[in-house]
């Protein structure tokens, strides 16, 4: 638990807003986002994919997250939106896909990163205001501004490199 900095109703971790006095309620001190700075931003981030390769991913797609230097694609099925972060013994609310595994907080993803959903038949990224910011392609996505994803697309949070991608044998459309 935590305490509101306003009214200091006890609150769980990862909640938004206190529940007594609505103010928005920070990150407790025991586990904060990393904050990065401009020069330990990584300088080898992949490259932008080609824009003549890329297709939009479409609600119908095999869709698969792929964090750089690693083998393990994260199948995005059954569902049609996800919260991608890292989950903290204690939160209030937890990320649908917990990037624990990959060194999220070392690389600072905040609990609650980014909202993938599918709306219509795009797939759209959405930054949840964290501490170190979403980009698509080295873009950054602002808070609460919808950018649609593309196979092949680079989705960056904090430092921690996704390829998103359209899985073997699943056709460019409907």
């Amino acid at each position: 638990m935590i305490s509101c900095h306003v009214c200091q109703t006890s609150v769980y971790y990862g909640t938004l807003f206190c529940p007594e006095c609505c103010a928005r309620v920070s990150e407790d001190a025991s586990s904060p986002t990393n904050a990065l700075s401009e020069d330990k931003v990584e300088e080898s981030i992949a490259e932008k994919p080609s824009g003549a390769a890329r297709s939009p991913l479409q609600s119908g797609d095999s869709i698969a997250l792929r964090v750089a230097g690693n083998n393990v694609g994260i199948p995005l099925f059954g569902q049609q939106e996800y919260i991608l972060g890292r989950a903290e013994k204690g939160q209030a609310v937890i990320p649908d896909i917990d990037l624990n595994r990959f060194g999220a907080h070392e690389k600072g993803v905040s609990r609650l990163h980014c909202h993938l959903r599918f709306e219509g038949d795009m797939l759209l990224a959405v930054d949840l205001g964290s501490a170190n910011g979403t980009f698509i392609n080295d873009t950054r996505v602002l808070p609460d501004h919808p950018a649609s994803l593309s196979d092949g697309d680079i989705l960056r949070l904090g430092n921690l490199v996704i390829e998103i991608s359209r899985q073997p044998g699943q056709p460019g459309g409907h």
